[in-house]
């Protein structure tokens, strides 16, 4: 996969870098990973292909685990319906941080047995008045934003589930296949949302644990780890975002 590629399956504005470090709270494990702690709560790594769409796909998957962990039984929630549906944001041009989680608190998203993703070819259909099937749509909204900053994601992770989590694509992340990612070489390019599903430690090296929506065959099994606690690609200067759930 090419630097340029990956960068039109980015879409959120880059972030400026700002230095800093920063050190887990002493009360919270040494590694953590949702699908471990909720493992029947999963939801399978997708791919967004030619699409900006990974603000959708972050937002999505991080709220169909969060509802699956309090028992609800909806389904996978549909990317497709924030590509097509959602106002704040610019379908497969992109998205931001706050606005899909506005519009899930306000209007909420549907499934993707109800709206299938069809956006992978770069296209964007107009938002549907009925399900695929023609069925009438019903949407699943969060109780309210829930915004974490580095002091409180990981206890807000193992009570509440995943959250949205946006960096900066370097060139050198196009090279990634496996292991603890860290930015050595190349320029920046968009910013990219994905999910955060844990944390860990590995010969000295702490990371988070991500779930990326490049399909299953990209990094490790469709995740990766990003190196923790010194803001790497600008991960941790501007929060976690996610939503309640009741």
């Amino acid at each position: 996969m090419t630097a340029a590629k990956m960068r039109l399956m980015s879409g959120l504005p880059a972030i400026k870098r700002r230095e800093m470090t920063w050190e887990a709270p002493s009360n919270v494990p040494k590694s953590f990973d949702v699908r471990e702690r909720w493992p029947e709560a999963g939801v399978p790594v997708r791919a967004q292909l030619d699409c900006g769409s990974c603000w959708a796909f972050a937002t999505t998957t991080a709220a169909s685990i969060r509802f699956n962990i309090k028992g609800h039984d909806y389904g996978i929630l549909s990317p497709q319906d924030l590509v097509s549906c959602d106002r704040y944001d610019s379908g497969c041009r992109g998205g931001g941080l706050i606005t899909p989680h506005i519009y899930m608190e306000e209007t909420g998203a549907t499934t993707e047995a109800c709206m299938s993703y069809k956006s992978y070819t770069g296209r964007v259909p107009t938002c549907p008045s009925k399900c695929d099937n023609g069925s009438t749509i019903i949407r699943h909204k969060y109780e309210s934003i829930a915004r974490y900053t580095v002091d409180d994601v990981m206890e807000g992770l193992m009570n509440d589930g995943p959250m949205y989590f946006v960096f900066t694509v370097y060139d050198d992340f196009a090279k990634y296949r496996s292991g603890i990612y860290q930015y050595k070489t190349g320029r920046p390019g968009d910013g990219h949302a994905v999910t955060l599903m844990g944390w860990g430690e590995e010969n000295g090296v702490k990371y988070w644990l991500l779930q990326n929506s490049w399909g299953e065959d990209w990094g490790e099994n469709g995740f990766f780890r990003m190196r923790r606690g010194t803001n790497e690609c600008g991960c941790e200067q501007s929060g976690f975002l996610s939503g309640y759930v009741q």
